[in-house]
């Protein structure tokens, strides 16, 4: 199949998100820069168990919903410094990197079946989400030195060796389709649903418009504006879909509905692990070209 044939006319995309704290509210932005690990800004910060070994595995919102009520904001205009955290019932909080000691001895968090270097942002900070979530935590950031790998599952055709991530469940990014999403919401509302599912649900960092449902699905090269990307494995999707993002609230939707159409691999899954070739950046309007399918 020749380029032109595997170019969508119409595909662009029509909005970019990042999450600068794994599991909180994400920051729907006009472009985003990716470095070597992913969208600059993007799960950079984590929260952690707190405990006197002074390492812990992280703390995500499928196991403590109130995460996703936090809502971040940048304190610099690159993204790659601190960040300011509001909560309901509670004042903001400032982070700015000088709270971030980085010359000292760096403390690992597990992040799935990965040990990651991180730094602690300090007993403020971490009083102050531990208020916010309801559990005892510490406010984590991505240590430079750290070198989490990217798993060869989510590179698609683009070679994993040397290549690292943030704290992502995975893929450097997360692409899904917007009529993937309008089709489960006609599945939910044929079935009696009463609300349709946000896209901030799925928490992906490309959202595209202009294809059919689950287009994305068979993707597998694509370019877009001027970065090359490699799509990997469909993501599995967890408990953390049936969490509002707005209340926090919890049910058996999405998931029961996807379990009757999107079932593979021992669960069900909607969207796409995607991975940049170089660093670049992409930008809402930008025409999706694919190159290649699976």
């Amino acid at each position: 199949m020749d380029v032109a044939s595997a170019t969508s006319s119409t595909a662009r995309i029509a909005a970019l998100f990042v999450h600068p704290l794994k599991s909180a509210a994400g920051i729907r932005v006009d472009e985003i820069t990716l470095d070597e690990r992913g969208a600059v800004g993007d799960r950079r910060w984590v929260l952690a168990e707190a405990n006197a070994s002074a390492n812990g595995d992280m703390i995500t919102a499928r196991e403590t919903h109130r995460l996703v009520l936090i809502r971040p904001s940048f304190l610099s205009d690159d993204r790659d410094g601190g960040i300011r955290l509001t909560a309901p019932g509670l004042p903001p909080l400032d982070v700015p990197m000088a709270l971030v000691n980085r010359t000292a001895p760096t403390r690992s968090v597990r992040v799935w079946d990965d040990d990651v270097a991180a730094h602690d942002a300090g007993d403020v900070a971490a009083a102050w989400c531990s208020a916010a979530v309801g559990r005892a935590c510490r406010l984590l950031r991505l240590a430079d030195v750290d070198r989490r790998p990217l798993a060869p599952r989510f590179a698609g055709s683009i070679d994993p060796q040397s290549r690292y991530v943030a704290m992502t469940d995975g893929a450097p990014l997360l692409l899904i389709g917007l009529a993937s999403v309008d089709a489960l919401n006609a599945r939910l509302l044929e079935s009696g649903h009463a609300d349709v599912m946000d896209p901030r649900r799925f928490r992906a960092n490309v959202l595209v418009a202009g294809t059919q449902p689950h287009d994305e699905d068979t993707w597998r090269d694509l370019r877009i504006g001027d970065v090359a990307l490699s799509v990997g494995s469909a993501c599995t999707r967890c408990v953390l879909t049936t969490v509002d993002p707005d209340s926090a609230e919890s049910g058996h939707e999405p998931l029961r509905t996807f379990a009757q159409y999107r079932r593979a691999d021992g669960g069900v899954i909607f969207g796409m692990n995607t991975t940049h070739r170089a660093p670049g950046g992409i930008r809402v309007g930008d025409a999706v070209q694919v190159i290649s399918f699976r």
